[in-house]
């Protein structure tokens, strides 16, 4: 959370850096201070290999009774599950989708193209591409850049570039389309020359785009025949920028398995980003990531991988984890000019490390394997409902409701809302197809505020609200017709 002190800083920071997420466009000249008022911008990343990646396995599925999705075994083309997945996110205050996308994989581009893009609540929320660099060529470890894997990269970035960076709804930086590359820290051989090509190359076609590089791990990949080294890549780092950790864990370390207060996770997590954090250059933007829990043996029993449980002690309650990895992993680290997070993920069942609602079931730590516990190494599980999604806006929202219609009851949408401390405009948003809106508490310390919402055809409201600490303050609000 940022301390009051550096409030007045954060302001005037965000007059000269605008992130084009979802906020109000609207201007009046009585207000002192600022036009723009910045906030979280919060992402995650989203999947679309279902209903064949159900087959594969997922611990949800393996636990007796299982703990279904909320909308069951879905298939990803499927237009209402996407419009259900939109709703929810823009409800609890995702601003955007990383969208998994892979070379060659013409059947995934076409559920972005033809579902997703086309989706009644599209403009509820932004997306980017997350390409999916193994999909070059990834081998032990490495992923080696040769011409042909270079002409390959500059292909998809052109394709990616004229079927999507256009779109109104795709996440944009400063007015620069944003890309998250995947595994960039095992690129070895020919790779700058590639992503120059690429840059250079989208200029022409009128982008410049933002490059996000997934580099923070563990150990990272050198030119051979150099090791893999524990600390940042400064030659390859410069490509990009900003940088990001697709996801912490690594099996290989035994002391960071198991309940949270227990490992040195989050410790040897926060280690790690403070590291990076003091190694690059100020202009490329650190992007702090993290999980709920991590369990890939409902896919990968065979590889014995441990378990990351989502309970921070054995006491603990679900989603707890969650919580702490937020706390500590995640808002220590968020950049002052450009505060963006990304969650693993919305819907990586596979591996465990999904927010998505589920059925509401009750505790459990049994799995369908013949010791009973193969798939949870004894470890409890609940079907949580919308709980993480709680968390997520309970983390980074102060003020959460829905505007709609005093005498039918019907959501407005587009509604102006801003909050105000004096005259001194702290923080906006416009409410969503569904009359749904998040004011981020990015500049609202706990203390007392006032709403205003407006839109054309109806009254203004002036509300007094308080901001807490740790819960957002819920308002419905009910507009008169003028």
């Amino acid at each position: 959370m940022v301390k009051i002190i550096f409030r007045h800083l954060m302001i005037f920071l965000s007059c000269l850096y605008l992130i084009t997420a979802g906020c109000s466009s609207s201007q009046d000249a009585n207000f002192s201070e600022p036009r723009w008022a910045k906030k979280y911008l919060i992402g995650t990343y989203y999947y679309l290999w279902y209903p064949g990646n159900w087959r594969e396995g997922y611990i949800n599925g393996r636990l007796l009774p299982q703990q279904l999705p909320a909308l069951g075994q879905y298939d990803s083309s499927d237009l209402k599950t996407i419009e259900q997945h939109i709703a929810w996110s823009s409800q609890y205050g995702i601003d955007f989708w990383a969208i998994s996308w892979w070379p060659d994989h013409p059947e995934l581009d076409k559920i972005i193209r033809e579902k997703i893009l086309k989706a009644k609540n599209i403009n509820d929320i932004k997306f980017c591409i997350f390409y999916e660099s193994a999909g070059l060529g990834l081998k032990e470890d490495r992923i080696v850049f040769t011409s042909d894997k270079s002409e390959k990269l500059l292909s998809d970035f052109k394709f990616l570039a004229k079927n999507y960076f256009s779109h109104p709804s795709y996440l944009k930086i400063n007015e620069r389309p944003v890309v998250i590359i995947y595994l960039t820290r095992t690129f070895i051989g020919d790779y700058p020359e590639a992503i120059s090509k690429l840059r250079k190359s989208l200029q022409e076609m009128g982008f410049n785009p933002f490059l996000i590089g997934d580099e923070i791990f563990w150990y990272v990949m050198r030119p051979n025949p150099l090791p893999p080294s524990p600390h940042p890549e400064m030659n390859r780092i410069k490509l990009f920028d900003g940088i990001t950790a697709y996801n912490m864990y690594n099996w290989a370390k035994p002391k960071q398995m198991g309940y949270g207060n227990q490992s040195t996770f989050l410790s040897e997590v926060q280690g790690r980003y403070r590291e990076y954090q003091l190694a690059i250059d100020k202009k490329i933007k650190l992007i702090p990531s993290t999980i709920p829990g991590y369990n890939d043996r409902g896919v990968r029993l065979s590889d014995n991988h441990p378990v990351i449980p989502r309970r921070f002690d054995p006491g603990g309650e679900e989603g707890s984890f969650f919580v702490q990895a937020l706390k500590q992993t995640v808002l220590p680290f968020l950049d002052r000019e450009m505060p963006m997070t990304l969650i693993t993920s919305f819907n990586e069942w596979n591996e465990g490390t999904q927010i998505e609602p589920t059925r509401e079931t009750n505790v459990t730590s049994q799995d369908h394997s013949p010791t009973k516990t193969d798939y949870t190494q004894g470890y409890a599980y609940q079907g949580y409902g919308e709980k993480y999604l709680s968390i997520l806006q309970n983390t980074f929202m102060a003020v959460s409701g829905q505007v709609m219609d005093e005498q039918g009851g019907i959501p407005l949408t587009k509604v102006d809302l801003r909050v105000f401390q004096g005259e001194t405009l702290l923080a906006t948003a416009l409410s969503d197809s569904r009359g749904f809106y998040n004011l981020s508490r990015l500049n609202l310390p706990p203390g007392h505020y006032e709403v205003r919402a407006n839109t054309p055809g109806y009254q203004e409201i002036r509300t007094g609200i308080r901001v807490d600490a740790n819960k957002k303050a819920p308002l419905i609000l009910e507009m008169k017709k003028k």
